[in-house]
C-alpha cells in the first residue's frame, strides 16, 4: 500500500475496492465471490423493488428515478469487475508508488513521505461528509418514499467511497509532481547562478551534474509510467462514476426546484441535497486535483524547456549534458501527466465547466415538464 495510508486503505477491502490480501490466493477467489455477491444482491432487490407498483409517482419522475438507480447500479458493477480483474495491476501500482518513494527520497533528496496533513485531512472529511449525508437519506426513507433508494443503497457507498479513493491517488500523484517540478526549479536556478555550490542536502552530486539530471529524467519516466498504469486500472472506474455523478447531480437539483415549486413536500429536500452536494462535491474537487497534476506537468515543461534554450557554461563544455536534456524536453513533450478516463476524457477544470454547462442545459429543459 502506499507510505503510511495501508491502516487506511484496507478498510476499502470491505466493499471490493482493494484486494484483501496481495498474495493469497484462495483469500483473492473468495473476494471474488463476495464482490459478485454484492453484485448480485443488488440486482435481485432492484428488480423486486422495480415490480412494486407506485401509484402517487410522476410519470416522468417515475422514470428519471428509474434511469438514475439503474446507472448506479451499473457503476458498482463495473468498479467491482473492474477490482476483480486487476488484482494483480492494483500491486503493481502499489509497488510502483513505493519505488517512487524511494528515488524521491535516494536520488532526489525529496521528503515524498511529507504527505501534507491538511490535504490528507480535506479529503477524509470530505469522504465522511459524503458518507454522512447517507443519514438524512435513510430518515427520508422511514418517514417517506424513496424510489429505489434501498436498492441503490450498496451502489451509493461504493461509488463515493470508490471517488474518495480516487481523489486521494489523484491527489497523491500530483504530490509527486510537484515535488519532481521543484526540484528541476532548484537545477534552473543553479544553473542560473552558475552552479557554484548548489548541492542537495546530504548529497555531494551537485545540482548541474549530469548524473542528477539523469535522475530527473527517469524518475519524470516513471512519473508518467505511474499515470499511465492508473488511467489503465481506473479508467472505466472513473468514467462511470463521473457519467452517476452527473447524472445524480443534475436529477436531484431538478428535484429541489419541484420540491421548492410545491411538486412535492419539503420532506424530500433533504434527500435532493444529500444526493446532489456530495456528488458535485465530488465532482469539483476530482476535477481540481486533476487540473493540479496537469498544472504541475506544464510547470514541468517551462522549467526543462527554460534549461535547454537558456544554456549554461556547464552545458556548453559538456555536449552529453545538452543531449540528455534535449532527450528530456522531448520525453516531457510527449509524457503528459494527465488523469484520463479511457480516451473519454481528461480529469481537469475543462470538463468541469463542459458537465455544468450541460448541467444547465438539461435542467432547462426539464423545468417544462416539472411545471406541468
Amino acid at each position: 500500500m502506499q507510505y503510511r495510508l495501508q491502516s487506511c486503505l484496507k478498510y476499502f477491502a470491505v466493499l471490493g475496492l482493494v484486494p484483501w490480501t496481495n498474495n493469497c490466493r484462495p483469500c483473492q477467489c473468495f473476494q471474488k465471490i463476495y464482490s459478485l455477491f454484492l453484485i448480485i444482491i443488488n440486482l435481485m432487490i432492484f428488480s423486486v423493488e422495480i415490480e412494486i407498483p407506485l401509484k402517487d409517482s410522476l410519470l416522468l419522475s417515475l422514470l428519471v428515478s428509474t434511469s438514475v438507480f439503474i446507472a448506479k447500479i451499473v457503476c458498482m458493477t463495473v468498479i467491482l469487475l473492474q477490482m476483480m480483474c486487476q488484482y494483480k495491476g492494483y500491486n503493481i501500482l502499489c509497488k510502483e508508488f513505493k519505488r517512487l518513494r524511494e528515488r524521491f527520497e535516494v536520488q532526489l533528496k525529496m521528503g515524498a513521505l511529507a504527505y501534507p496533513r491538511e490535504r490528507y485531512i480535506k479529503i477524509v472529511m470530505l469522504g465522511m461528509t459524503s458518507l454522512g449525508t447517507l443519514g438524512c437519506l435513510i430518515y427520508t426513507s422511514f418517514i417517506a418514499s424513496l424510489l429505489y433508494f434501498w436498492s441503490s443503497f450498496v451502489a451509493l457507498i461504493i461509488i463515493r467511497l470508490q471517488c474518495v479513493l480516487l481523489l486521494l491517488y489523484v491527489d497523491l500523484m500530483g504530490f509527486h509532481v510537484q515535488l519532481l517540478g521543484t526540484r528541476i526549479q532548484d537545477v534552473l536556478h543553479c544553473h542560473s547562478m552558475g552552479g557554484g555550490n548548489c548541492i542537495p542536502d546530504g548529497n555531494c552530486k551537485q545540482l548541474c551534474s549530469l548524473e542528477f539530471l539523469l535522475e530527473l529524467k527517469q524518475s519524470h519516466m516513471q512519473l508518467s509510467e505511474l499515470f499511465s498504469h492508473f488511467n489503465e486500472l481506473f479508467g472505466w472506474s472513473t468514467l462511470s462514476i463521473f457519467v452517476v455523478m452527473f447524472m445524480d447531480g443534475t436529477v436531484n437539483v431538478d428535484w429541489t426546484q419541484q420540491v421548492l415549486a410545491g411538486v412535492y413536500g419539503l420532506v424530500y429536500l433533504n434527500a435532493t441535497l444529500s444526493f446532489s452536494v456530495p456528488s458535485l462535491a465530488l465532482i469539483l474537487a476530482f476535477c481540481r486535483s486533476g487540473e493540479y497534476c496537469k498544472w504541475q506537468n506544464m510547470l514541468i515543461g517551462s522549467h526543462v524547456r527554460a534549461l535547454a534554450y537558456n544554456p549554461s557554461p556547464q552545458q556548453t563544455k559538456e555536449p552529453a549534458y545538452t543531449e540528455l536534456l534535449t532527450e528530456f524536453t522531448m520525453q516531457v513533450e510527449h509524457n503528459v501527466l494527465a488523469i484520463n478516463a479511457e480516451g473519454f476524457m481528461l480529469i481537469d477544470n475543462s470538463l468541469l465547466m463542459s458537465m455544468f454547462a450541460a448541467m444547465v442545459t438539461y435542467l432547462i429543459i426539464l423545468m417544462p415538464f416539472s411545471a406541468a
